[in-house]
């Protein structure tokens, strides 16, 4: 089963680019629509944060952010409990555009789908729970992963800072 995994994203890849050629509006980078969608699916979420999920350095995401804001697509808020930290939320316009790009997506689907036999179509429907589960699941093991090396990192800063202190201090 795991020899499948470059087939989904295959078919991840393949998929983007008809999608690309049926949407009517601008394109945007691949990294641009996936920071868009992780504030979707986050709002509120800070740019590090966004960084770290989607495994990019987190400058990258900052130049990312900044061009987006620019276009009008995000907008940036402070938090307020932690003044020097933004918050990052979608745009009337940003909302609009990944509703968009959804429904180019479920016709590009849609007449691939139609373009198969009924039992390739009952099985890939049949999957599609299983797929969805397996995506929470990888998606979780990753959260764990990142809590795990923050609090590892946390005790690494807490470790050095002891043993900067003198004794009888």
């Amino acid at each position: 089963m795991v020899r499948q995994l470059p087939l989904l994203g295959a078919v991840s890849r393949v998929a983007r680019r008809a999608l690309r050629r049926e949407a009517s509006q601008e394109r945007l980078p691949d990294a641009q629509i996936e920071v868009l969608r992780m504030v979707e699916a986050h709002p509120g979420i800070g740019t590090r944060a966004v960084a770290e999920r989607l495994q990019l350095a987190p400058n990258t995401v900052s130049t990312i952010v900044g061009d987006l804001v620019r276009a009008g697509l995000l907008r940036r808020a402070r938090d307020r409990s932690d003044r020097r930290a933004a918050r990052l939320y979608l745009t009337e316009e940003s909302v609009a555009r990944l509703a968009a790009w959804v429904a180019a997506g479920d016709e590009v689907l849609s007449a691939a789908l139609l373009r198969l036999d009924e039992a390739d179509r009952r099985a890939l429907e049949t999957a599609m729970p299983a797929l969805r589960r397996l995506l929470e699941v990888l998606d979780e093991a990753e959260e764990a992963e990142e809590a795990d090396e923050a609090e590892e990192a946390d005790e690494a800063d807490e470790a050095d800072g002891d043993r900067g202190r003198r004794p009888g201090r």
